[in-house]
């Protein structure tokens, strides 16, 4: 059900959803659209206070949407040099993480919209997006080292980081620039 409610001098619509939740839930998709889950059970007016209490939050990312869709996509790569690039840069990398016992994976490339890459470390397989092509050399090298450091830590620990920090100093440079591309 389609719902709008004013935020200072700014009318919001948003889509809400009853569903067996506990909590009330607020999603703010890239392309502006603000979905809002709720119990049954849960007074219109609290949805309202909710949102409304979330006013600061909905509006800046309204906002930070919205500068990310005038922003205009910078394509370094086209497909096939992304996919070339990558494999090289594995091979470039990978002499340090075998010193360190890590087998050399199988590398895979598919489009993603939520992530760079993954690492299933079990079956040794590393995947990366190949919506990379619109990220600098730098930080596509960043989200090698980083899918290679999971072989060592599988998770996002201050131990992974420490890890990363020893091949790829400038990883939080290089992630703040990967979160400011819209891939979706």
């Amino acid at each position: 059900m389609i719902r709008e409610i004013e935020i200072g001098n700014v009318k919001i619509q948003y889509n809400l959803e009853y569903k067996k939740v506990k909590n009330i839930n607020l999603r703010i998709k890239q392309d502006g659209n603000i979905s809002v889950s709720a119990n049954k059970r849960v007074p219109q007016k609290t949805i309202d206070e909710f949102i409304l209490s979330k006013a600061d939050l909905i509006i800046r990312a309204l906002e930070k949407y919205k500068n990310m869709a005038v922003a205009e996509k910078k394509q370094y790569f086209i497909e096939n040099e992304i996919k070339e690039y990558i494999l090289a840069l594995c091979q470039e990398v990978y002499p340090y993480y075998e010193r360190l016992g890590v087998k050399y994976p199988e590398i895979r490339f598919r489009k993603m919209v939520s992530q760079w890459g993954n690492c299933h470390s079990q079956k040794g397989i590393l995947t990366f997006n190949t919506n990379l092509m619109y990220a600098p050399p730098e930080c596509v090298k960043y989200v090698v080292y980083h899918e290679f450091t999971h072989f060592l830590q599988a998770n996002h620990s201050s131990k992974f980081y420490d890890e990363l920090a020893k091949v790829c100093p400038n990883y939080q440079e290089c992630r703040k620039k990967l979160k400011e591309i819209n891939i979706r």
